[in-house]
């Protein structure tokens, strides 16, 4: 009989496995680490793992001895020794020996990043230094913490952006401001839009269209954002240069040497120079993954590889993004895996299959589990009809 229900991946020598409604850690050798009594485990930060059990939560060490004790109601992720805790309704910062270092005044505390985490109190949200002096004031309806050396807020449903100490990057304006992804941010002022900088700076004129859903779709990343003008899309890169013109009725990502491009009812691809490959070919077109965009025709799944040659025709019931070179597919025979090339790796006949590294493939079949090597589709280990390995 298999000794534990279930088992994760390892992550920095533990990995996590369950018995029953209960948790804990093991290692490389097998041996437990964190011992199996827990509801829940976190991963481990800066050597120390938060754990939860009845209501209460403390924190572990790397061998799995109780450094926090179980008495918070809450126990986040250390940053720089410190994390928030939660004792009778309200949050404050605990070491990892569980002492008290900013006292509980707060109704909701973020993890430290970059030595400032986000505060609540009565209703409104401020930053504190890992002291607990108070570096922006408690008087913003939302702050997205620094990650970075800005960061956004939101005011009177409002959006602005704030330095560490509470000085003011972009006044809070405007109607969407997203994230800063290579270093510009995309800004919305009524039916407008552009790109700033971290300093304020506008590198991008607002002189694109603010069209419906922008900010889900308008950011820049890798180098390339989509924009509009009177009605058509386009892409632009960080300097506001056109490298897509604005002749389309969509656009899809730039993460790859591709970009899905649509003129009328069906999709094409574009490379990144703005040179048009070909276009009303697919019913659907995803952008690039590790070099290989999929596709749908009626309701079957393909791909495209980088250079736009269909290495995969519309056959699969789904097909999902590559995954260490490989992707799960799926036909009415079941679920396997192919590699780039089309080639079947793991047979289509499965539940459920998850790649779990490039040599490794993890499958169900009514129920039972087994591990494939993907070089040659043999078995590395499997369940037998009783649950024991053979």
């Amino acid at each position: 009989k298999a000794e534990y229900d279930w088992v994760e991946p390892f992550e920095g020598g533990q990995a996590l496995v369950g018995r029953g409604d209960r948790v804990g850690t093991i290692n490389r050798s097998g041996r437990a680490v964190v011992p199996i009594e827990y509801d829940e485990v976190l991963d481990p930060v800066e050597g120390t793992s938060t754990v939860e059990r009845a209501g209460r939560a403390g924190a572990v060490d790397r061998t799995g001895d109780l450094v926090v004790p179980m008495v918070f109601e809450d126990v986040g992720e250390f940053s720089k020794g410190l994390a928030y805790a939660k004792k009778d309704g309200l949050y404050g910062y605990i070491n990892a020996r569980g002492e008290v270092v900013i006292p509980f005044a707060y109704t909701s505390a973020g993890t430290f990043r970059n030595g400032l985490a986000v505060v609540e109190k009565s209703g409104q949200f401020g930053v504190i230094d890992t002291k607990g002096n108070i570096t922006v004031p408690a008087q913003y309806d939302w702050v997205e913490g620094f990650d970075r050396l800005v960061s956004r807020v939101r005011l009177a449903g409002k959006l602005g952006v704030i330095g560490p100490f509470g000085d003011e990057v972009l006044p809070a304006r405007y109607d969407h401001i997203g994230p800063f992804t290579d270093g510009l941010a995309l800004v919305v002022e009524g039916r407008k839009c552009g790109f700033v900088d971290a300093t304020g700076k506008v590198i991008v004129p607002f002189d694109y269209e603010a069209a419906e859903g922008v900010g889900n779709w308008g950011d820049m990343r890798n180098g390339r954002a989509e924009a509009q003008q009177k009605g058509k899309r386009g892409m632009i890169d960080t300097k506001g240069a056109v490298v897509l013109p604005f002749q389309f009725a969509d656009v899809g990502g730039a993460s790859g040497a591709l970009v899905p491009v649509r003129k009328k009812t069906k999709w094409g691809f574009a490379d990144r120079r703005g040179n048009v490959l070909y276009t009303e070919r697919y019913d659907q077109a995803w952008e690039m993954v590790d070099g290989i965009a999929r596709v749908k025709n009626a309701e079957l799944f393909g791909a495209v590889d980088s250079t736009g040659r269909e290495v995969i025709t519309p056959r699969y019931l789904d097909l999902l993004d590559p995954t260490f070179g490989h992707m799960v597919a799926t036909s009415a025979t079941g679920t396997g895996v192919v590699d780039r090339t089309g080639k079947i790796t793991v047979p289509l006949e499965y539940d459920e299959v998850e790649v779990i590294n490039e040599r490794v493939a993890r499958v169900m079949r009514e129920e039972r589990i087994g591990y494939i090597r993907l070089a040659d589709g043999a078995f590395i280990w499997k369940e037998t009809t009783t649950g024991s390995p053979e």
